[in-house]
């Protein structure tokens, strides 16, 4: 029965680097952009990359000044714009690496949660600053009334026009938020390069890692036979 379970696992898994090698085979042909998602952990690395070359520049970032509102909140949108295809990316590392998880080596699994752990990582410190970020584009508003109009009609009757507008609910709050940003745009910027970095090492690493156990596992399930 034992050596039935091997047999049945071997195939199992063979099957599944079958099934996987095909799909890198066919997105081998796809050029990863905009408008062409990643198939494979290499496709992720390099959309990850493509992300970090539209990160504003150091110089522009330290040039950064609550006196000029444009440049600041293009920064903003800019980096915005980034972290959320970033993180919008690192969805497609589960779909890259799937395998039926009671067919995974140990040795396999333990890189995967490796892997893992540092996207959670990664999403924790792109956070902080994309939390920051939201704060000076999408501030608390309040409606408030700006303009009352009444006209007098016929018949002693009234029409009464009212005209709201939302305003930011705390502007001097908004100003210290701005402040705050421009002094720690430098680390901030700094933070996501080095992630989004991070993470590419951590996927060529899981990828040795894997490699290297798939040539191991091979050579154990051929001695099930």
């Amino acid at each position: 029965i034992f050596r039935r379970l091997l047999l049945t696992r071997g195939h199992t898994t063979t099957a599944a680097m079958k099934i996987k090698r095909k799909r890198e085979n066919e997105a081998q042909d796809v050029v990863v952009d905009d408008s062409n998602p990643p198939l494979t952990i290499p496709q992720i690395q390099t959309r990850i990359k493509q992300l970090l070359d539209r990160m504003p520049s150091k110089e522009t970032t330290a040039s950064l000044s609550p006196d000029n509102l444009e440049a600041l909140e293009g920064w903003c949108k800019t980096v915005r714009s980034v972290l959320r295809n970033y993180n919008l990316t690192l969805n497609f590392v589960a779909i890259a690496n799937y395998q039926w998880e009671p067919d995974r080596p140990g040795h396999t699994g333990q890189s995967l949660g490796a892997l893992r752990n540092q996207i959670s990582l990664s999403t924790a410190q792109t956070n902080i600053v994309s939390s920051h970020i939201g704060r000076l584009l999408t501030p608390t508003l309040d409606r408030q009334l700006v303009k009352k109009r009444i006209t007098e009609l016929e018949g002693g009757k009234r029409e009464e026009e009212y005209e709201y507008q939302s305003v930011v609910n705390d502007p001097e709050l908004l100003a210290l938020n701005r402040e705050q940003l421009c002094e720690e745009a430098i680390y901030k910027r700094q933070l996501v390069v080095c992630t989004m970095e991070q993470m590419c090492q951590c996927m060529d690493d899981y990828l040795k890692a894997e490699a290297n156990s798939s040539g191991g596992d091979n050579e154990r399930f051929s001695m099930a036979y």
